[in-house]
This record gives C-alpha cells, structure tokens and sequence, in this order.
C-alpha cells in the first residue's frame, strides 16, 4: 500500500509534494539496528560468503515485485546516502524501486526513523521507554524537526487485551506522555484499537488513554446481522474435544496416545469417493499448545521417540499396509526462544502443504508445531486445521485467541483436542463443564486489570514521564537547565496531575505528593548529565538504566530509569566456593 502512495506521489510530484510517503519499523534492537554503524556492520557481514550473519533487515522480499531482497549474491540491502546507512534497493531491474534515486520506501534504522519520520510508523508500546533516553526520539512527534511537521493524527493499536496487567499498567502511564507529545499543536490524535477477546473495554481505554469508547461496528437489532459483520451459518467452523483420561497410567501416556492416533489416522483413514491426497492437509501438521516452556521441552522428547513407538504398535495392531505407516520428522518451534530470523522461516514451513512436490526437505510439510502463546497473536495460516491444546491456558481470552488459528479456511473445518490433565483440579473443573463453557465462553472472558496511577507503577516509572516530557515538550538539551517553576514544566506537572484525577482519583493525592518530590529532588542535583548505556559517567546523571549496578561515587543514587518495560530486574552472579571463610 505504502509503496503504491508512494507511486502516486512521484507521479504526481507539483500536488503530493517532493517528501517521500514511507513506511517506518520502529522495535527492539534484537529485531532491528538502533544506529547505522551497526547496520553497515551487519551489511557488510551478510555481503561475506558463507554468512552466518543474522539478517536484521527484516524485509526479505521486494513488496512491489516479490523478488528476494536476502539473496547472497545479489542483495537487496545497500550502503548509501550523507550521513551512510542501508537503504533497501529491488535487484530487479524491472522494478520501480531498484536504484538507489528510486529505493523502496522502507526505514527500518532507528537513526533513520528518527531523522526523517516515516509517513506510517510500526512500533511496539515497549519502545517507549526509549523516548527517555534519545533526545531524537521526539523527532516522530514533530518536535525538533526542520520544517512545519504535526504529530501523529493516527495511533492504532492491535490486538488491545495484550495491553493489561503490569505491562498495561506501565504503558498506560507513559501514555501520558504519548498523549501530550502528540497534541502539543493544539489537536489529540484519533485513536483506533482493535481486539476480538475483552471484556470492560471502556474502563481499559479510559485507564489507558483517558478517552470515552465508541464500539465498531456497533450492536445491531440482530446479534447475527450488524449490517458490518454477518454470521456465517454455513461455514465449516471448529469443532472442540475434550480428552480426559483418568484411567491411563499418566497424563504423559494419554497424550503420547492421543497424538500417535492422530498422527497415524490422518495417513491411514480411507478417504471418501472422489476426494484426494489433498484432503488430508489440513490435518496433517498438528499445532501442539503449551502454557508454558518447562511443558514444551517435555513434549518435544515425546516426539522422538515415544509417540513413534506408539505408531508402530498402532500399525502392528491393525497390520496396517507399510505404505500407510507414517514416520515423523523434527518438530518445529514457535517460542521466545526462537530468534527473529529463524521465525519467518518456521512461518514459511506452515504453508508447505501435503502431499509434498518433491524430495527435498523444504518441500516436506511439517508434522507438527510445538509453540506457546506467542502463536496467538498474527499467525494467520489458512491450511491449519487440526490442534491440540495441553492443559487448559491461563485466561479463557488466550484459549479463544489460541484456537482461532485453526479452521480458517472455508473448506476444511477445524478440530481442537483439549487434553485436561486428571492431577490438576482447575483442568478437571473445565472438564466437567465442557458444554457449557464451550457453547458460550465469551461470556467468560475476564475483564483486563489497568492500574497506571497505581503506587508501584508511579514508583517505577512516573520520573520516566517526567524525563520524557522536559527533554520533548519543555525541550530540556541538558538536565542542569531544569527550572521547577518554568511555564513549561508547571504545564507538564499539571497535566500529568489532571489525567490522574481523571483517570484514577483515589490516587491523585499520592501522585501529586510523588510528582512534587521528583520535581524537587531534580532541582536539587541538577546533573549535567542525562544518563547513558555501556560505561557509566563518573560525574552523576540524572538517570541510570534500571537493573544496572549505580557506582558508589554517585551520592544519593540517581533515578533507576525503565528501558523496557517488562523485565528490569538485577542481574545475580552465583559461583561455588570450596571453602567458608572464617571470620576469626
């Protein structure tokens, strides 16, 4: 879409104008380089022969021909511009985005986000966190930017239930931030978020953007005809199983039991007049779902070796033609532990069908996927049609989230086995009211916890705020400019102080208490410094990154400042040693 604007708008230069329309990646450093240097670096790694460079690029293929942009020999990544980073440039000749004049309207460097902001922007609520830290960062609101450029008009969030708990919490208070960035001309953005498993929608949007909700589409006179959105009655749909076997020897051999069934039926069972091997496919690769990694790693033994025995006993059993006895290769994986490069790939193998074309590996469907909850979010592979799911998840909005992903296509209908394991009361209980639950489990969605004026939440993150908005808004270049009583910083305290009361009043006091004693503990140091990553200042900054070690020379520590907002614990060393000291 971006690159089709941007089309138009080279065409048609004297009405569009000369600024390129483009489309901007702004996520971790584990997915995308913060800085050029390191992305010339990683260029020129993957420019070497036998490269086992990670691709941090992200783009793999041309999005206006389809021609790949990863290919050793002929890469689609290029070192240009003043100052030089990597643009990316279609191999094809044909193409109208292969030369560097004409590149594809793509920024994927946050160096490069920052300095020409991208007309459309992708990004990740965690990186907000780094709004503290770079004084470019406010770049994207139009601040600091040559030229008369407005804030976001736009800001959709996906998939909005993920934001809730401590994640939604610390988000929600950086939105304050957010929200006074983007309406520094005078107009707030309009904000669009989108989800199909909540619950309390209206209290989550208040604590998270202190806005009224309006639904689309809205309620109807018909629950199956909204005039937007029509109920299928046709469709194949998905149907659930529950398999609760409480005289197997343990829930390990049930499951072993379950999957060899499952796995040996799809090849063996005799398909229907006029049907063919295509009939099976959505069957054949089987999504296997875990609540957590410690469960997984377990499963994944059982595909080597005992589900195959399994298998094989089955065959024996019914003296099943060799022909139709199926063997099994490596499962894939879909977890957090799998690198960003290595994920595209896995996705790639999700849509390599049965029967397979030829001999070659990447011509093999996968039998199985073990994955987590990552899965539930943006997997979007139509050819799936059979899971199973071990042990019930956590929130029913991840159990529908993660049972979606099968039976998508119109043609196949979707079949999720739940394996309820008989030691666990809370699987049992879901056990007993299968039906019912089942039939209606919308109505069990729990409703999403958003607290951003809640005491742990200022204590870690409202100086974070504060930070955010004198270097943006008050546009503070040095931390010793800081003046408590300036118009700007009243303006920033104020409105901070009146989202609060807004938005959570029982705690408007202990924020106004919390505010006024980072103001003052600012303006009594007044440091020279903001704060940096790698090798800490001798002099003492106003923040250092939370879960480092302050040094000692810094008298009255200064701010452990969030640079994510998930895990910022410190890190413990533990050693053996071979003897206790003796204190004597």
């Amino acid at each position: 879409m971006i690159c089709a604007c941007e089309m138009i708008r080279r065409r048609r230069p004297k009405e569009l104008g000369e600024e390129p329309i483009t489309i901007g990646l702004w996520v971790g450093e584990s997915l995308t380089p913060l800085y050029r240097e390191d992305a010339l670096k990683s260029l020129n790694n993957l420019a070497k022969e036998n490269s086992q460079e990670a691709n941090t690029f992200q783009l793999l293929t041309c999005p206006w021909c389809g021609t790949a942009l990863d290919e050793h020999d002929n890469l689609g990544y290029v070192a240009d511009g003043r100052p030089k980073t990597v643009v990316f440039v279609c191999p094809e000749p044909a193409c109208e985005f292969s030369t560097r004049k004409h590149k594809l309207p793509v920024i994927v460097i946050d160096d490069d986000v920052y300095a020409a902001p991208p007309t459309l922007v992708i990004g990740t609520v965690d990186k907000f966190a780094m709004l503290a830290w770079r004084e470019e960062s406010g770049r994207l609101f139009g601040i600091g930017v040559d030229g008369d450029h407005d804030p976001p008009d736009l800001i959709i969030q996906d998939e909005l239930h993920l934001i809730s708990g401590p994640l939604g919490s610390v988000v929600g208070l950086y939105e304050t931030a957010i929200d006074m960035l983007c309406s520094w001309k005078g107009r707030r953005p309009k904000i669009v978020a989108s989800t199909a498993t909540i619950r309390r929608a209206w209290h989550q949007c208040k604590s998270l953007y202190n806005r009224t909700t309006s639904q689309f589409p809205p309620q109807g006179l018909d629950i199956s005809d909204s005039f937007f959105a029509k109920e299928n009655s046709t469709a194949s749909g998905r149907l659930y199983a529950g398999v609760f076997a409480t005289a197997s020897p343990s829930f390990v051999t049930a499951l072993v039991r379950t999957l060899g069934g499952l796995f040996q039926s799809c090849n063996a069972i005799k398909l229907p007049d006029g049907a063919n091997e295509k009939t099976r496919d959505p069957y054949w690769t089987i999504l296997q779902y875990f609540s957590s990694l410690r469960e997984l790693g377990h499963a994944a033994t059982l595909i080597e070796a005992d589900i195959p025995e399994y298998m094989w006993s089955i065959a024996t059993r019914t003296n099943l033609p060799k022909e139709l006895c199926r063997s099994l290769g490596s499962p894939a994986e879909m977890t957090s532990r799998r690198t960003a490069d290595e994920i595209p790939d896995i996705l790639e193998r999700l849509h390599v069908r049965h029967p397979r074309k030829s001999d070659n590996l990447k011509d093999r469907p996968l039998d199985t996927l073990l994955a987590t909850n990552m899965i539930s979010v943006g997997v979007d592979v139509d050819r799936l049609g059979l899971m199973v799911v071990v042990g019930q998840p956590k929130t029913t909005s991840e159990y529908i989230q993660a049972s979606s992903r099968v039976g998508r296509s119109q043609g196949a209908p979707g079949l999720v086995i739940a394996m309820y394991n008989p030691g666990k009361p809370r699987d049992r209980s879901h056990y007993e009211h299968f039906r019912a639950y089942h039939e209606a489990f919308y109505k069990h969605v729990e409703p999403t916890s958003v607290t951003p004026f809640s005491l742990p939440v200022l204590e870690r993150a409202l100086h974070a705020v504060l930070v955010v908005l004198a270097r943006h808004y008050a546009r503070l270049h040095t931390p010793n400019a800081f003046v408590p009583t300036d118009t700007s910083i009243t303006r920033v305290a104020e409105f901070i102080r009146e989202r609060c009361v807004d938005v959570d009043s029982e705690h408007a006091y202990q924020l106004a208490e919390k505010l006024q004693t980072r103001l003052a503990q600012w303006a009594s140091v007044l440091p020279s410094e903001w704060g940096r990553f790698g090798k800490p200042p001798e002099a003492r900054p106003l923040m250092y990154p939370a879960g480092s070690d302050p040094l000692s020379e810094w008298a009255g520590s200064p701010w452990a400042t969030p640079t994510s907002m998930r895990n910022v614990d410190v890190e413990c060393e533990a050693r053996v040693v071979s003897a206790y000291e003796v204190s004597d």
